[in-house]
């Protein structure tokens, strides 16, 4: 592995979790003040989109598999950003629910394929440290966004945060996609 191809797959897994540490820590708020949903729903939506997700993993790594991890990484993404963008769109427990499903499906489809794909790029006398490092970071990056959050929508409001969520995660996969091709790995 070069370090170079390390760094770009590095940077989109960045993009990605920028997501997660911008959206995790403010939607509960955003189901509870814009849909008007209990406190019992949020643990539901919680529940579907990882219960989705866990069922879906093992056909999407199949598909990972058959049809390369930069197909895989590039539908999770897009479907990612499209369901990050429909919260922008919701209006009720059921669309959010419809939404949360779709993105169990599109967070199915990235895992196992960046996974798949970081086992390809990491030199195996070193992998243990090397995916420490990916993971570390993963975490610094959520936790940096996690502090933004709530400033931007302060500032901005919820829509404005899913709107920014969404193009990093399309980002994400453009950039994944492309590191991909440019090292020439496929499953």
């Amino acid at each position: 592995m070069t370090r170079k191809i390390f760094i770009i797959f590095l940077i989109a897994s960045i993009l990605s979790s920028l997501t997660v540490g911008l959206i995790g820590p403010v939607y509960p708020i955003f189901i509870t003040e814009k849909i008007s949903a209990s406190i019992i729903d949020v643990g539901m939506i919680y529940a579907i989109f990882y219960a989705v997700s866990a069922f879906a993993k093992l056909p999407a790594g199949k598909l990972t598999d058959k049809y390369g991890t930069e197909k895989m990484l590039l539908i999770g993404c897009f479907i990612g950003a499209g369901c990050t963008f429909g919260y922008t769109l919701s209006s009720n427990l059921w669309d959010l629910i419809i939404i949360e499903v779709l993105n169990g499906i599109a967070y199915a489809l990235n895992r196992p394929a960046m996974l798949a794909l970081l086992a390809d790029i990491t030199n195996p006398k070193k992998r243990g440290f090397q995916m420490g490092s990916f993971d570390s970071i993963y975490d610094f990056s959520i936790a940096g966004s996690a502090l933004m959050a709530g400033m931007i929508i302060s500032f901005y409001g919820f829509d404005f945060l899913f709107y920014i969520c969404s193009i990093l995660q399309a980002s994400s996969g453009l950039l994944a996609y492309r590191s991909v091709h440019f090292i020439g790995v496929k499953r």
